[in-house]
């Protein structure tokens, strides 16, 4: 009788690493591993949010003082002209903002405008928008050959909902009570 061997590649080989823990010990450390990390994770995520939507609305909003700048300095250009194209360029990313018409009064509105011809010194200023907001334009007044537009808006309601969640503040982190200020400067044609 003869006895015939397999070759050694293919036997069957165990290895004692790869045999599942029966015991379950390794689920219970999986599970206290995700609570530790779980509130990292979600704090960075939402932080990842709310600063997408930060960038969108301090772009959205640039965009609009410098095209309401642009409009400022033309001639004849009128209070209205000028927020009705920053309107238009605050609703074209889909944000609700409200830029009333003038005179700036109380509540009307999501932003103030503020629009200084330095045509005239001191500095001529006209306002649009909710006048409760507080603004003040920083920087250098516009020459008597400059328009300076500025756009102030409040980065959260008294909800914490609009124009920017208030995501972090669960954790402490809150924007509650902060402000965007933006200014353009253009001269006069």
């Amino acid at each position: 009788m003869e006895i015939i061997r397999k070759p050694s590649f293919f036997r069957k080989k165990t290895s004692r690493l790869l045999k599942p823990v029966q015991d379950g010990r390794r689920s219970g450390s999986v599970l206290l591993e995700f609570i530790l990390a779980f509130p990292i994770i979600l704090i960075i995520s939402l932080a990842i949010i709310e600063f997408g939507f930060f960038a969108l609305l301090q772009q959205t909003v640039t965009a609009a003082t410098i095209e309401g700048s642009r409009e400022a300095a033309q001639v004849g250009a009128t209070t209205t002209s000028i927020g009705n194209l920053i309107q238009q360029y605050v609703a074209i990313n889909s944000l609700y903002l409200d830029v009333a018409q003038q005179p700036a009064a109380p509540g009307a509105g999501d932003v103030l405008v503020v629009i200084q011809e330095g045509g005239i010194l001191p500095a001529q200023t006209q306002t649009i928008g909710n006048s409760d907001i507080l603004c003040t334009p920083v920087g250098p007044p516009p020459t008597p050959t400059e328009v300076k537009v500025t756009i102030c808006l409040n980065l959260t309601d008294t909800n914490g909902t609009f124009p920017l969640p208030n995501l972090l503040s669960s954790f402490g982190f809150t924007l509650s009570g902060k402000q965007l200020e933006i200014s353009a400067m253009t001269g006069l044609e």
